[in-house]
């Protein structure tokens, strides 16, 4: 555990040294707004964490990642994945939890930069981090896995720290924890991440602060497409159910990150 403590740290300690250098080349050196020092530091502390990540030996980029999943697999977990933010959004929207943080997103969703960690970088280091590092690192300690799952996925929505992110992403890192254990790869869930946060970038850009229901036009509509989206992730959660990896040879248990 004191290995997973020590991962948050360097998560946060590189998102605060990179804050207080943008200030300072801000201050000093180069005139930025707030949006655009938010969207530099998310981008390389975002970089440097994922550097850590693999040059410590915390997780391995290696050719097994990629041949333990089949196409088929693949797509039914980016389906998996759609269909469960889709739900995940509308009844976070409907519990009108706050965000604090909706104004930020959207700027930074409207700056290349921002754009870039939201869409692309953010989605790979959490994965790398939330599910391989820390969930793997619970298996390979003797955790049950629902357990590793749960606390990985706690910690994943901890630290976003916004309150209309925490639960969501508490529950989403249920799934992408349950995706990565079932299948024994990273790929799917990272694919499905960059998939959630492009589609919320489109959307930012698109329709602003506008809720799935105004998106829609139409309450009706609305409640038609989440329970086809129930539909959908029953059906795949069922499916992927079925795709169990050998859990006795699988490098999720065995492998030998520091």
């Amino acid at each position: 555990m004191n290995r997973i403590l020590k991962l948050i740290l360097y998560y946060f300690a590189y998102q605060l040294g990179f804050s207080v250098l943008a200030w300072v080349i801000s201050v000093f050196f180069m005139p930025m707004d707030a949006v655009e020092m938010t969207s530099y530091t998310m981008v390389v502390s975002t970089l440097a964490m994922t550097w850590h990540l693999i040059h410590f030996g915390y997780v391995s980029i290696t050719q097994d990642r990629y041949k333990t999943v089949s196409m088929v697999t693949w797509a039914v977990s980016v389906i998996f994945v759609y269909a469960a933010t889709f739900v995940l959004n509308v009844v976070i929207e409907q519990m009108g939890i706050p965000n604090t943080m909706e104004d930020t997103f959207i700027a930074m969703a409207n700056n290349v930069f921002g754009l870039l960690s939201i869409a692309l970088l953010a989605p790979v280091l959490e994965e790398l981090l939330f599910r391989g590092a820390i969930e793997g690192e619970l298996l390979r300690q003797g955790y049950k896995p629902w357990i590793a799952i749960l606390l990985s996925s706690l910690i994943f929505g901890v630290v976003h720290l916004n309150p209309a992110q925490i639960p969501f992403a508490f529950l989403i890192g249920m799934m992408f924890g349950w995706l990565y254990y079932r299948t024994g790869s990273l790929l799917p869930g990272i694919v499905g991440h960059i998939l959630n946060n492009s589609v919320a970038a489109y959307n930012m850009i698109q329709y602003g602060n506008t809720t799935i229901e105004e998106q829609l036009s139409s309450t009706n509509a609305m409640w038609q497409w989440t329970i086809l989206a129930i539909v959908v992730f029953v059906v795949a959660t069922v499916w992927l159910n079925r795709d169990m990896v050998d859990k006795e040879t699988d490098s999720i248990y065995n492998r030998g990150e520091k």
